[in-house]
């Protein structure tokens, strides 16, 4: 796979697809294989591709950047960009808002230390801690995520509860449509159905993680 061949970043995408409500195929692809070569070690990235990894620096570059803006100027981000699809004449404000959003997807999802395909995020934030017997992030925490109101909110919000996980067991497939779905939501295009908005999502899977073992507790 070379880096001039966007296409082939779709060679080893999951049998069994996540299913999608703000990106496309094409978009899920590209991301996860671009998360791989960020962050797999050269032996681990051998069972997706025979393209090399990147160095690590362009992974702690990217990390370190609190905004969209900073993220879009990061050499890990123009890899991210060149391999997304687009059409052949977008409109300058179509591109302005994918690199948005973009951008905030390479933020969050740079911090992923291992990604877990079908995994989505509020059902892994739900699993119960073995040392507590509680979720991994309690009800409020996930509200506060729920409510966020800006960009950086979001941003902030999600790296912290990626930490409580230890950045792992977690798709970054559904993490990138979810953030997706958020702009969507926040540029104002609401799904009519409340089962395909980000609140129900997350709420829907948080709660059917912890309710699995609040009932055998009762």
């Amino acid at each position: 796979m070379s880096e001039t061949e966007p296409a082939s970043v779709a060679e080893a995408s999951p049998r069994d697809p996540e299913y999608l409500y703000a990106i496309d195929r094409r978009e899920a692809d590209a991301l996860r294989r671009w998360w791989q070569r960020l962050t797999l070690s050269a032996e681990a990235l051998k069972a997706h591709t025979d393209a090399p990894s990147w160095p690590k620096g362009l992974r702690a570059t990217l990390r370190r950047c609190d905004t969209g803006e900073a993220a879009m100027l990061t050499e890990a981000f123009r890899h991210l960009w060149h391999w997304l699809p687009a059409e052949d004449d977008e409109p300058a404000w179509r591109r302005s808002q994918r690199l948005q959003v973009w951008s905030c997807v390479a933020l969050v999802v740079a911090e992923l230390r291992e990604d877990m395909p079908k995994i989505p995020l509020g059902a892994a934030l739900g699993q119960q801690k073995r040392e507590t017997g509680k979720p991994y992030m309690s009800e409020l925490r996930f509200q506060q995520l729920m409510t966020s109101r800006t960009p950086e909110e979001l941003v902030q919000r999600l790296r912290r509860a990626l930490a409580l996980i230890d950045k792992r067991g977690v798709s970054a497939v559904h993490l990138a449509d979810n953030i997706a779905l958020w702009w969507r939501e926040y540029q104002g295009d609401v799904a009519p159905k409340p089962t395909r908005r980000l609140g129900f999502i997350w709420a829907n899977d948080y709660f059917g993680a912890t309710t699995a073992y609040r009932q055998d507790n009762q």
